[in-house]
């Protein structure tokens, strides 16, 4: 991966369908929706900002009820703003590879006017298109024109540099990832040093190790640390992750 310009550039995204809602993606683990709570409050705000509706209370236990009996699958809820009381749940079961997989992936970075937002829409059209064109297998990396990392189209970017974690904040150009809150939430109980600030594509050149967050694949990297603190970071995060959500 070259870091030093962007591979691939898209205009500003399109107005996204908000008639078809939200999404919510989450892993599920012997018949446990991990992080169940935090994706349902993102929702939950999500769906009072946009749409001044409620999530259901029983939202969570239909949830439950789907993932139960479930060793390892992707469960996908479509939360339409008309239909919350009976919203479409997918259960989907999965390989143990795509969950902290091994290996490095493919990074190409996609230069853009605006990120897609810090809602998680089932509209997902144009992040489809950016996919296509970063070639399959390859994890898009949205970056602004002024040349600020973004997220890729399926996951927060998270850099570790001398062994120091950092991440672009939430200013709305990007979704509040759960397995991001849970990255930086159990990195500062350890007693790491974990920030959030404008990251640039120098600093993606820069970093030991370039991370990619999210709720299936929970950790994935781009870029692998050589070794030295960075790699004793990396591989305290990693632990952490499993521990805190029993993942064997």
């Amino acid at each position: 991966m070259s870091a030093d310009a962007p591979q691939l550039e898209f205009p500003t995204a399109p107005a996204a369908d908000l008639s078809r809602g939200l999404v919510e993606t989450l892993l599920v683990v012997d018949g446990r929706p991990l992080e169940l709570a935090r994706h349902l409050g993102r929702a939950a705000a999500s769906l009072h900002e946009l749409y001044a509706v409620a999530l259901p209370h029983t939202v969570a236990s239909l949830i439950e009820q789907a993932a139960a009996g479930n060793a390892l699958a992707r469960l996908r809820v479509m939360l339409e703003p008309d239909a919350l009381r009976s919203p479409a749940i997918v259960v989907e079961a999965v390989e143990r590879e795509i969950v902290l997989p091994a290996g490095e992936v493919a990074l190409a970075t996609v230069t853009v006017s605006a990120g897609f937002g810090a809602h998680k829409l089932a509209d997902r059209s144009w992040l489809a298109e950016v996919e296509a064109a970063a070639g399959e297998g390859v994890r898009a990396l949205l970056v602004t024109r002024e040349g600020a990392l973004l997220e890729t189209t399926r996951a927060n970017v998270l850099l570790i540099r001398g062994g120091v974690l950092a991440t672009p904040p939430l200013d709305g150009a990007i979704l509040p990832g759960v397995v991001r809150a849970r990255l930086l939430e159990r990195a500062r109980h350890a007693g790491l040093t974990a920030v959030e600030l404008p990251l640039t594509l120098a600093d993606l050149r820069d970093a030991d190790a370039v991370v990619l967050a999210s709720s299936v694949r929970l950790l994935e990297l781009a870029r692998a640390p050589a070794g030295g603190r960075s790699a004793e970071v990396l591989a305290q995060l990693r632990d952490a992750l499993v521990q805190s959500m029993e993942i064997v």
